[in-house]
């Protein structure tokens, strides 16, 4: 593929992301994603043939960086409740980089049983993983009489709802409390990670 080639996919999908991430797939327009990337509509159906198949690329691409968002685990060697509070601090920053996808993941898996399915496919062997490396670390802790049980599961939902939540309705509530973006996300970090260890602390 000779460089214009490269090119010209890396405008148009960069342009489909934006699309899609603003509108959804139901309300997005192939023709404003050519308008966006510079390219006349016929090109952008020759190198994606349909809008079908240049969203199945964007959605799997941004499902990639939703499944760190859910299933994450941290391997620093720290103790445990300063490990449990870098990986909500960095759970939380991440999702800061990145605020706009898990909105437009659950809005798409929730409208479609197809994608639905197949996110739950991509994710369930990691899921796996990632609760028996949690499951593994808290029975140690429990034994050794350092924190109160917690199921993997619970702990791993309580992270992702705390922080992900944040980010789904910060632009409502902003609008209320009038403080600063920075500000308002450092606090809700604080309060996330305290709420959490102080469900781990004995």
């Amino acid at each position: 593929m000779c460089p214009k080639d490269i090119n010209n996919q890396r405008l148009i999908l960069q342009a489909a992301e934006a699309e899609f991430l603003e509108k959804g797939y139901d309300k997005a327009r192939t023709t404003e994603i050519a308008k966006r990337a510079g390219v006349n509509h016929a090109m952008l159906h020759y190198y994606y043939q349909s809008k079908e198949k240049l969203f199945h690329v964007v959605f799997e691409e941004k499902s990639r960086t939703m499944h760190d968002i859910l299933l994450f685990k941290l391997d620093e060697d720290l103790p445990f409740l300063e490990k449990i509070k870098a990986q909500i601090e960095h759970h939380f920053d991440y999702i800061a980089q990145h605020a706009e996808i898990p909105g437009f993941i659950i809005s798409e898996i929730l409208h479609s049983e197809t994608l639905r399915e197949q996110f739950i496919r991509s994710t369930e062997d990691h899921a796996k993983d990632v609760f028996a490396h949690w499951k593994k670390e808290i029975d140690k802790e429990v034994e050794n009489g350092r924190i109160r049980y917690i199921e993997p599961y619970d702990l791993v939902y309580s992270m992702v709802t705390l922080n992900c939540c944040f980010f789904l309705i910060h632009p409502l509530l902003s609008a209320f409390t009038g403080e600063e973006a920075e500000a308002l996300r450092e606090e809700r970090k604080k309060m996330n990670t305290e709420i959490i260890l102080s469900r781990l602390r004995i």
